[in-house]
């Protein structure tokens, strides 16, 4: 996905963003941003306007009138951001063939409806520019610097905890285990062996230890890679105690009562799956249960570290205005000849 939004960037002259895997520029006078969605060869377009108030979806009605592409639209009732759904090309170049008619076109409806490009929080309309600032945003400069100011508190608070954040971040790391391997044992219980289990336990793990020690650095991931092992073993044995205590009798094994009690089998389940001949099945179980684990929890884990990682960066995308006049000057066709 980042490939394609890279390609269609170079191809537009956009400026990429890596972190926000988006294509950024200037079209007529309006910012434009471009994501790849989940789903294919789907893309966002992004666009933040006014004419005096939050836009609507009605403000766009006859927009296919510009282009047969600009239809599937979503309107943000609580910012000034509207969003175009469009499915690229089958090639590469055909994808970037097509934006480079679909945003000239929007450009030219927006002037004709008297649109002026702002800031997607306030709707001002001087000194817009596009930052990464806990995601991509057409903002203000001072909106900006104050998102600026907020990471950088947080920051700060997060460096005077110094050693008790690894503490917190530990504790929140087992919280998230806890409720993880509730959901696993569920699954476990049921009779499957999911990767669902993994992609679980990485993301409330991790989760966990960002929340509560603000950052992860790799302090923290390898203590929450080994509280996930960990967690994982303990769960499969849980798992297969139960089992023992719903299927075995305590005749079998020379004790009085009806049932086994659930300590009694934890404690001895290797044991008891080796007199069962059952030793097979409980550590292909386990390696399956550690196996999902390390690969879903992982690339589960990197999303995290990720999402950690986006969340304290704050910098401006392409050139950043200043004082620059509203958009809706005679109009500029960028991928084409100019036209009044």
């Amino acid at each position: 996905k980042m490939v394609l939004v890279k390609t269609l960037a170079e191809g537009l002259g956009f400026y990429y963003d890596k972190n926000g895997n988006a294509a950024v520029g200037e079209v007529g006078g309006y910012d434009m941003l471009i994501t790849n969605a989940d789903k294919g060869s789907l893309y966002y377009l992004n666009i933040s306007v006014t004419k005096g108030e939050k836009p609507t979806k009605a403000d766009f009605e006859g927009i296919k009138e510009y282009n047969k592409y600009l239809k599937t639209i979503g309107v943000n009732k609580k910012n000034y951001r509207v969003v175009f759904t469009l499915g690229g090309a089958f090639t590469k170049d055909g994808t970037v063939k097509r934006f480079q008619e679909i945003l000239p076109a929007l450009a030219r409806f927006l002037q004709d409806r008297g649109f002026q490009n702002c800031s997607e929080i306030s709707g001002v309309t001087q000194g817009v520019s596009t930052y990464f600032a806990q995601g991509v945003k057409i903002i203000t400069k001072s909106e900006y610097a104050e998102i600026e100011r907020g990471i950088q508190e947080k920051q700060d608070k997060i460096a005077l905890r110094g050693s008790s954040s690894i503490l917190l971040g530990t504790v929140g790391a087992l919280l998230g285990a806890v409720v993880a391997g509730a959901v696993v044992l569920g699954i476990s219980q049921l009779g499957y062996v999911s990767w669902f289990g993994g992609v679980v336990m990485g993301g409330l793990v991790m989760g966990g230890y960002k929340v509560f020690a603000g950052r992860i650095k790799k302090i923290g991931i390898i203590i929450s890679a080994i509280i996930m092992l960990a967690a994982m073993y303990l769960i499969n044995r849980l798992d297969w105690a139960l089992m023992i205590q719903r299927y075995f009798t305590p005749d079998m094994f020379g004790m009085e009562g009806t049932k086994l009690s659930l300590s009694f089998t934890f404690k001895n389940v290797v044991a008891i799956v080796e007199t069962a001949n059952l030793q097979a099945d409980y550590f292909r179980n386990l390696g399956l249960q550690l196996f999902f684990t390390f690969i879903c929890g992982l690339v589960t884990s990197i999303g995290v570290v990720q999402w950690d990682k986006n969340s304290f960066l704050a910098y401006p995308i392409g050139e950043e205005k200043q004082d620059v006049q509203d958009a809706g000057l005679p109009y500029t066709d960028s991928f084409g000849d100019s036209e009044e």
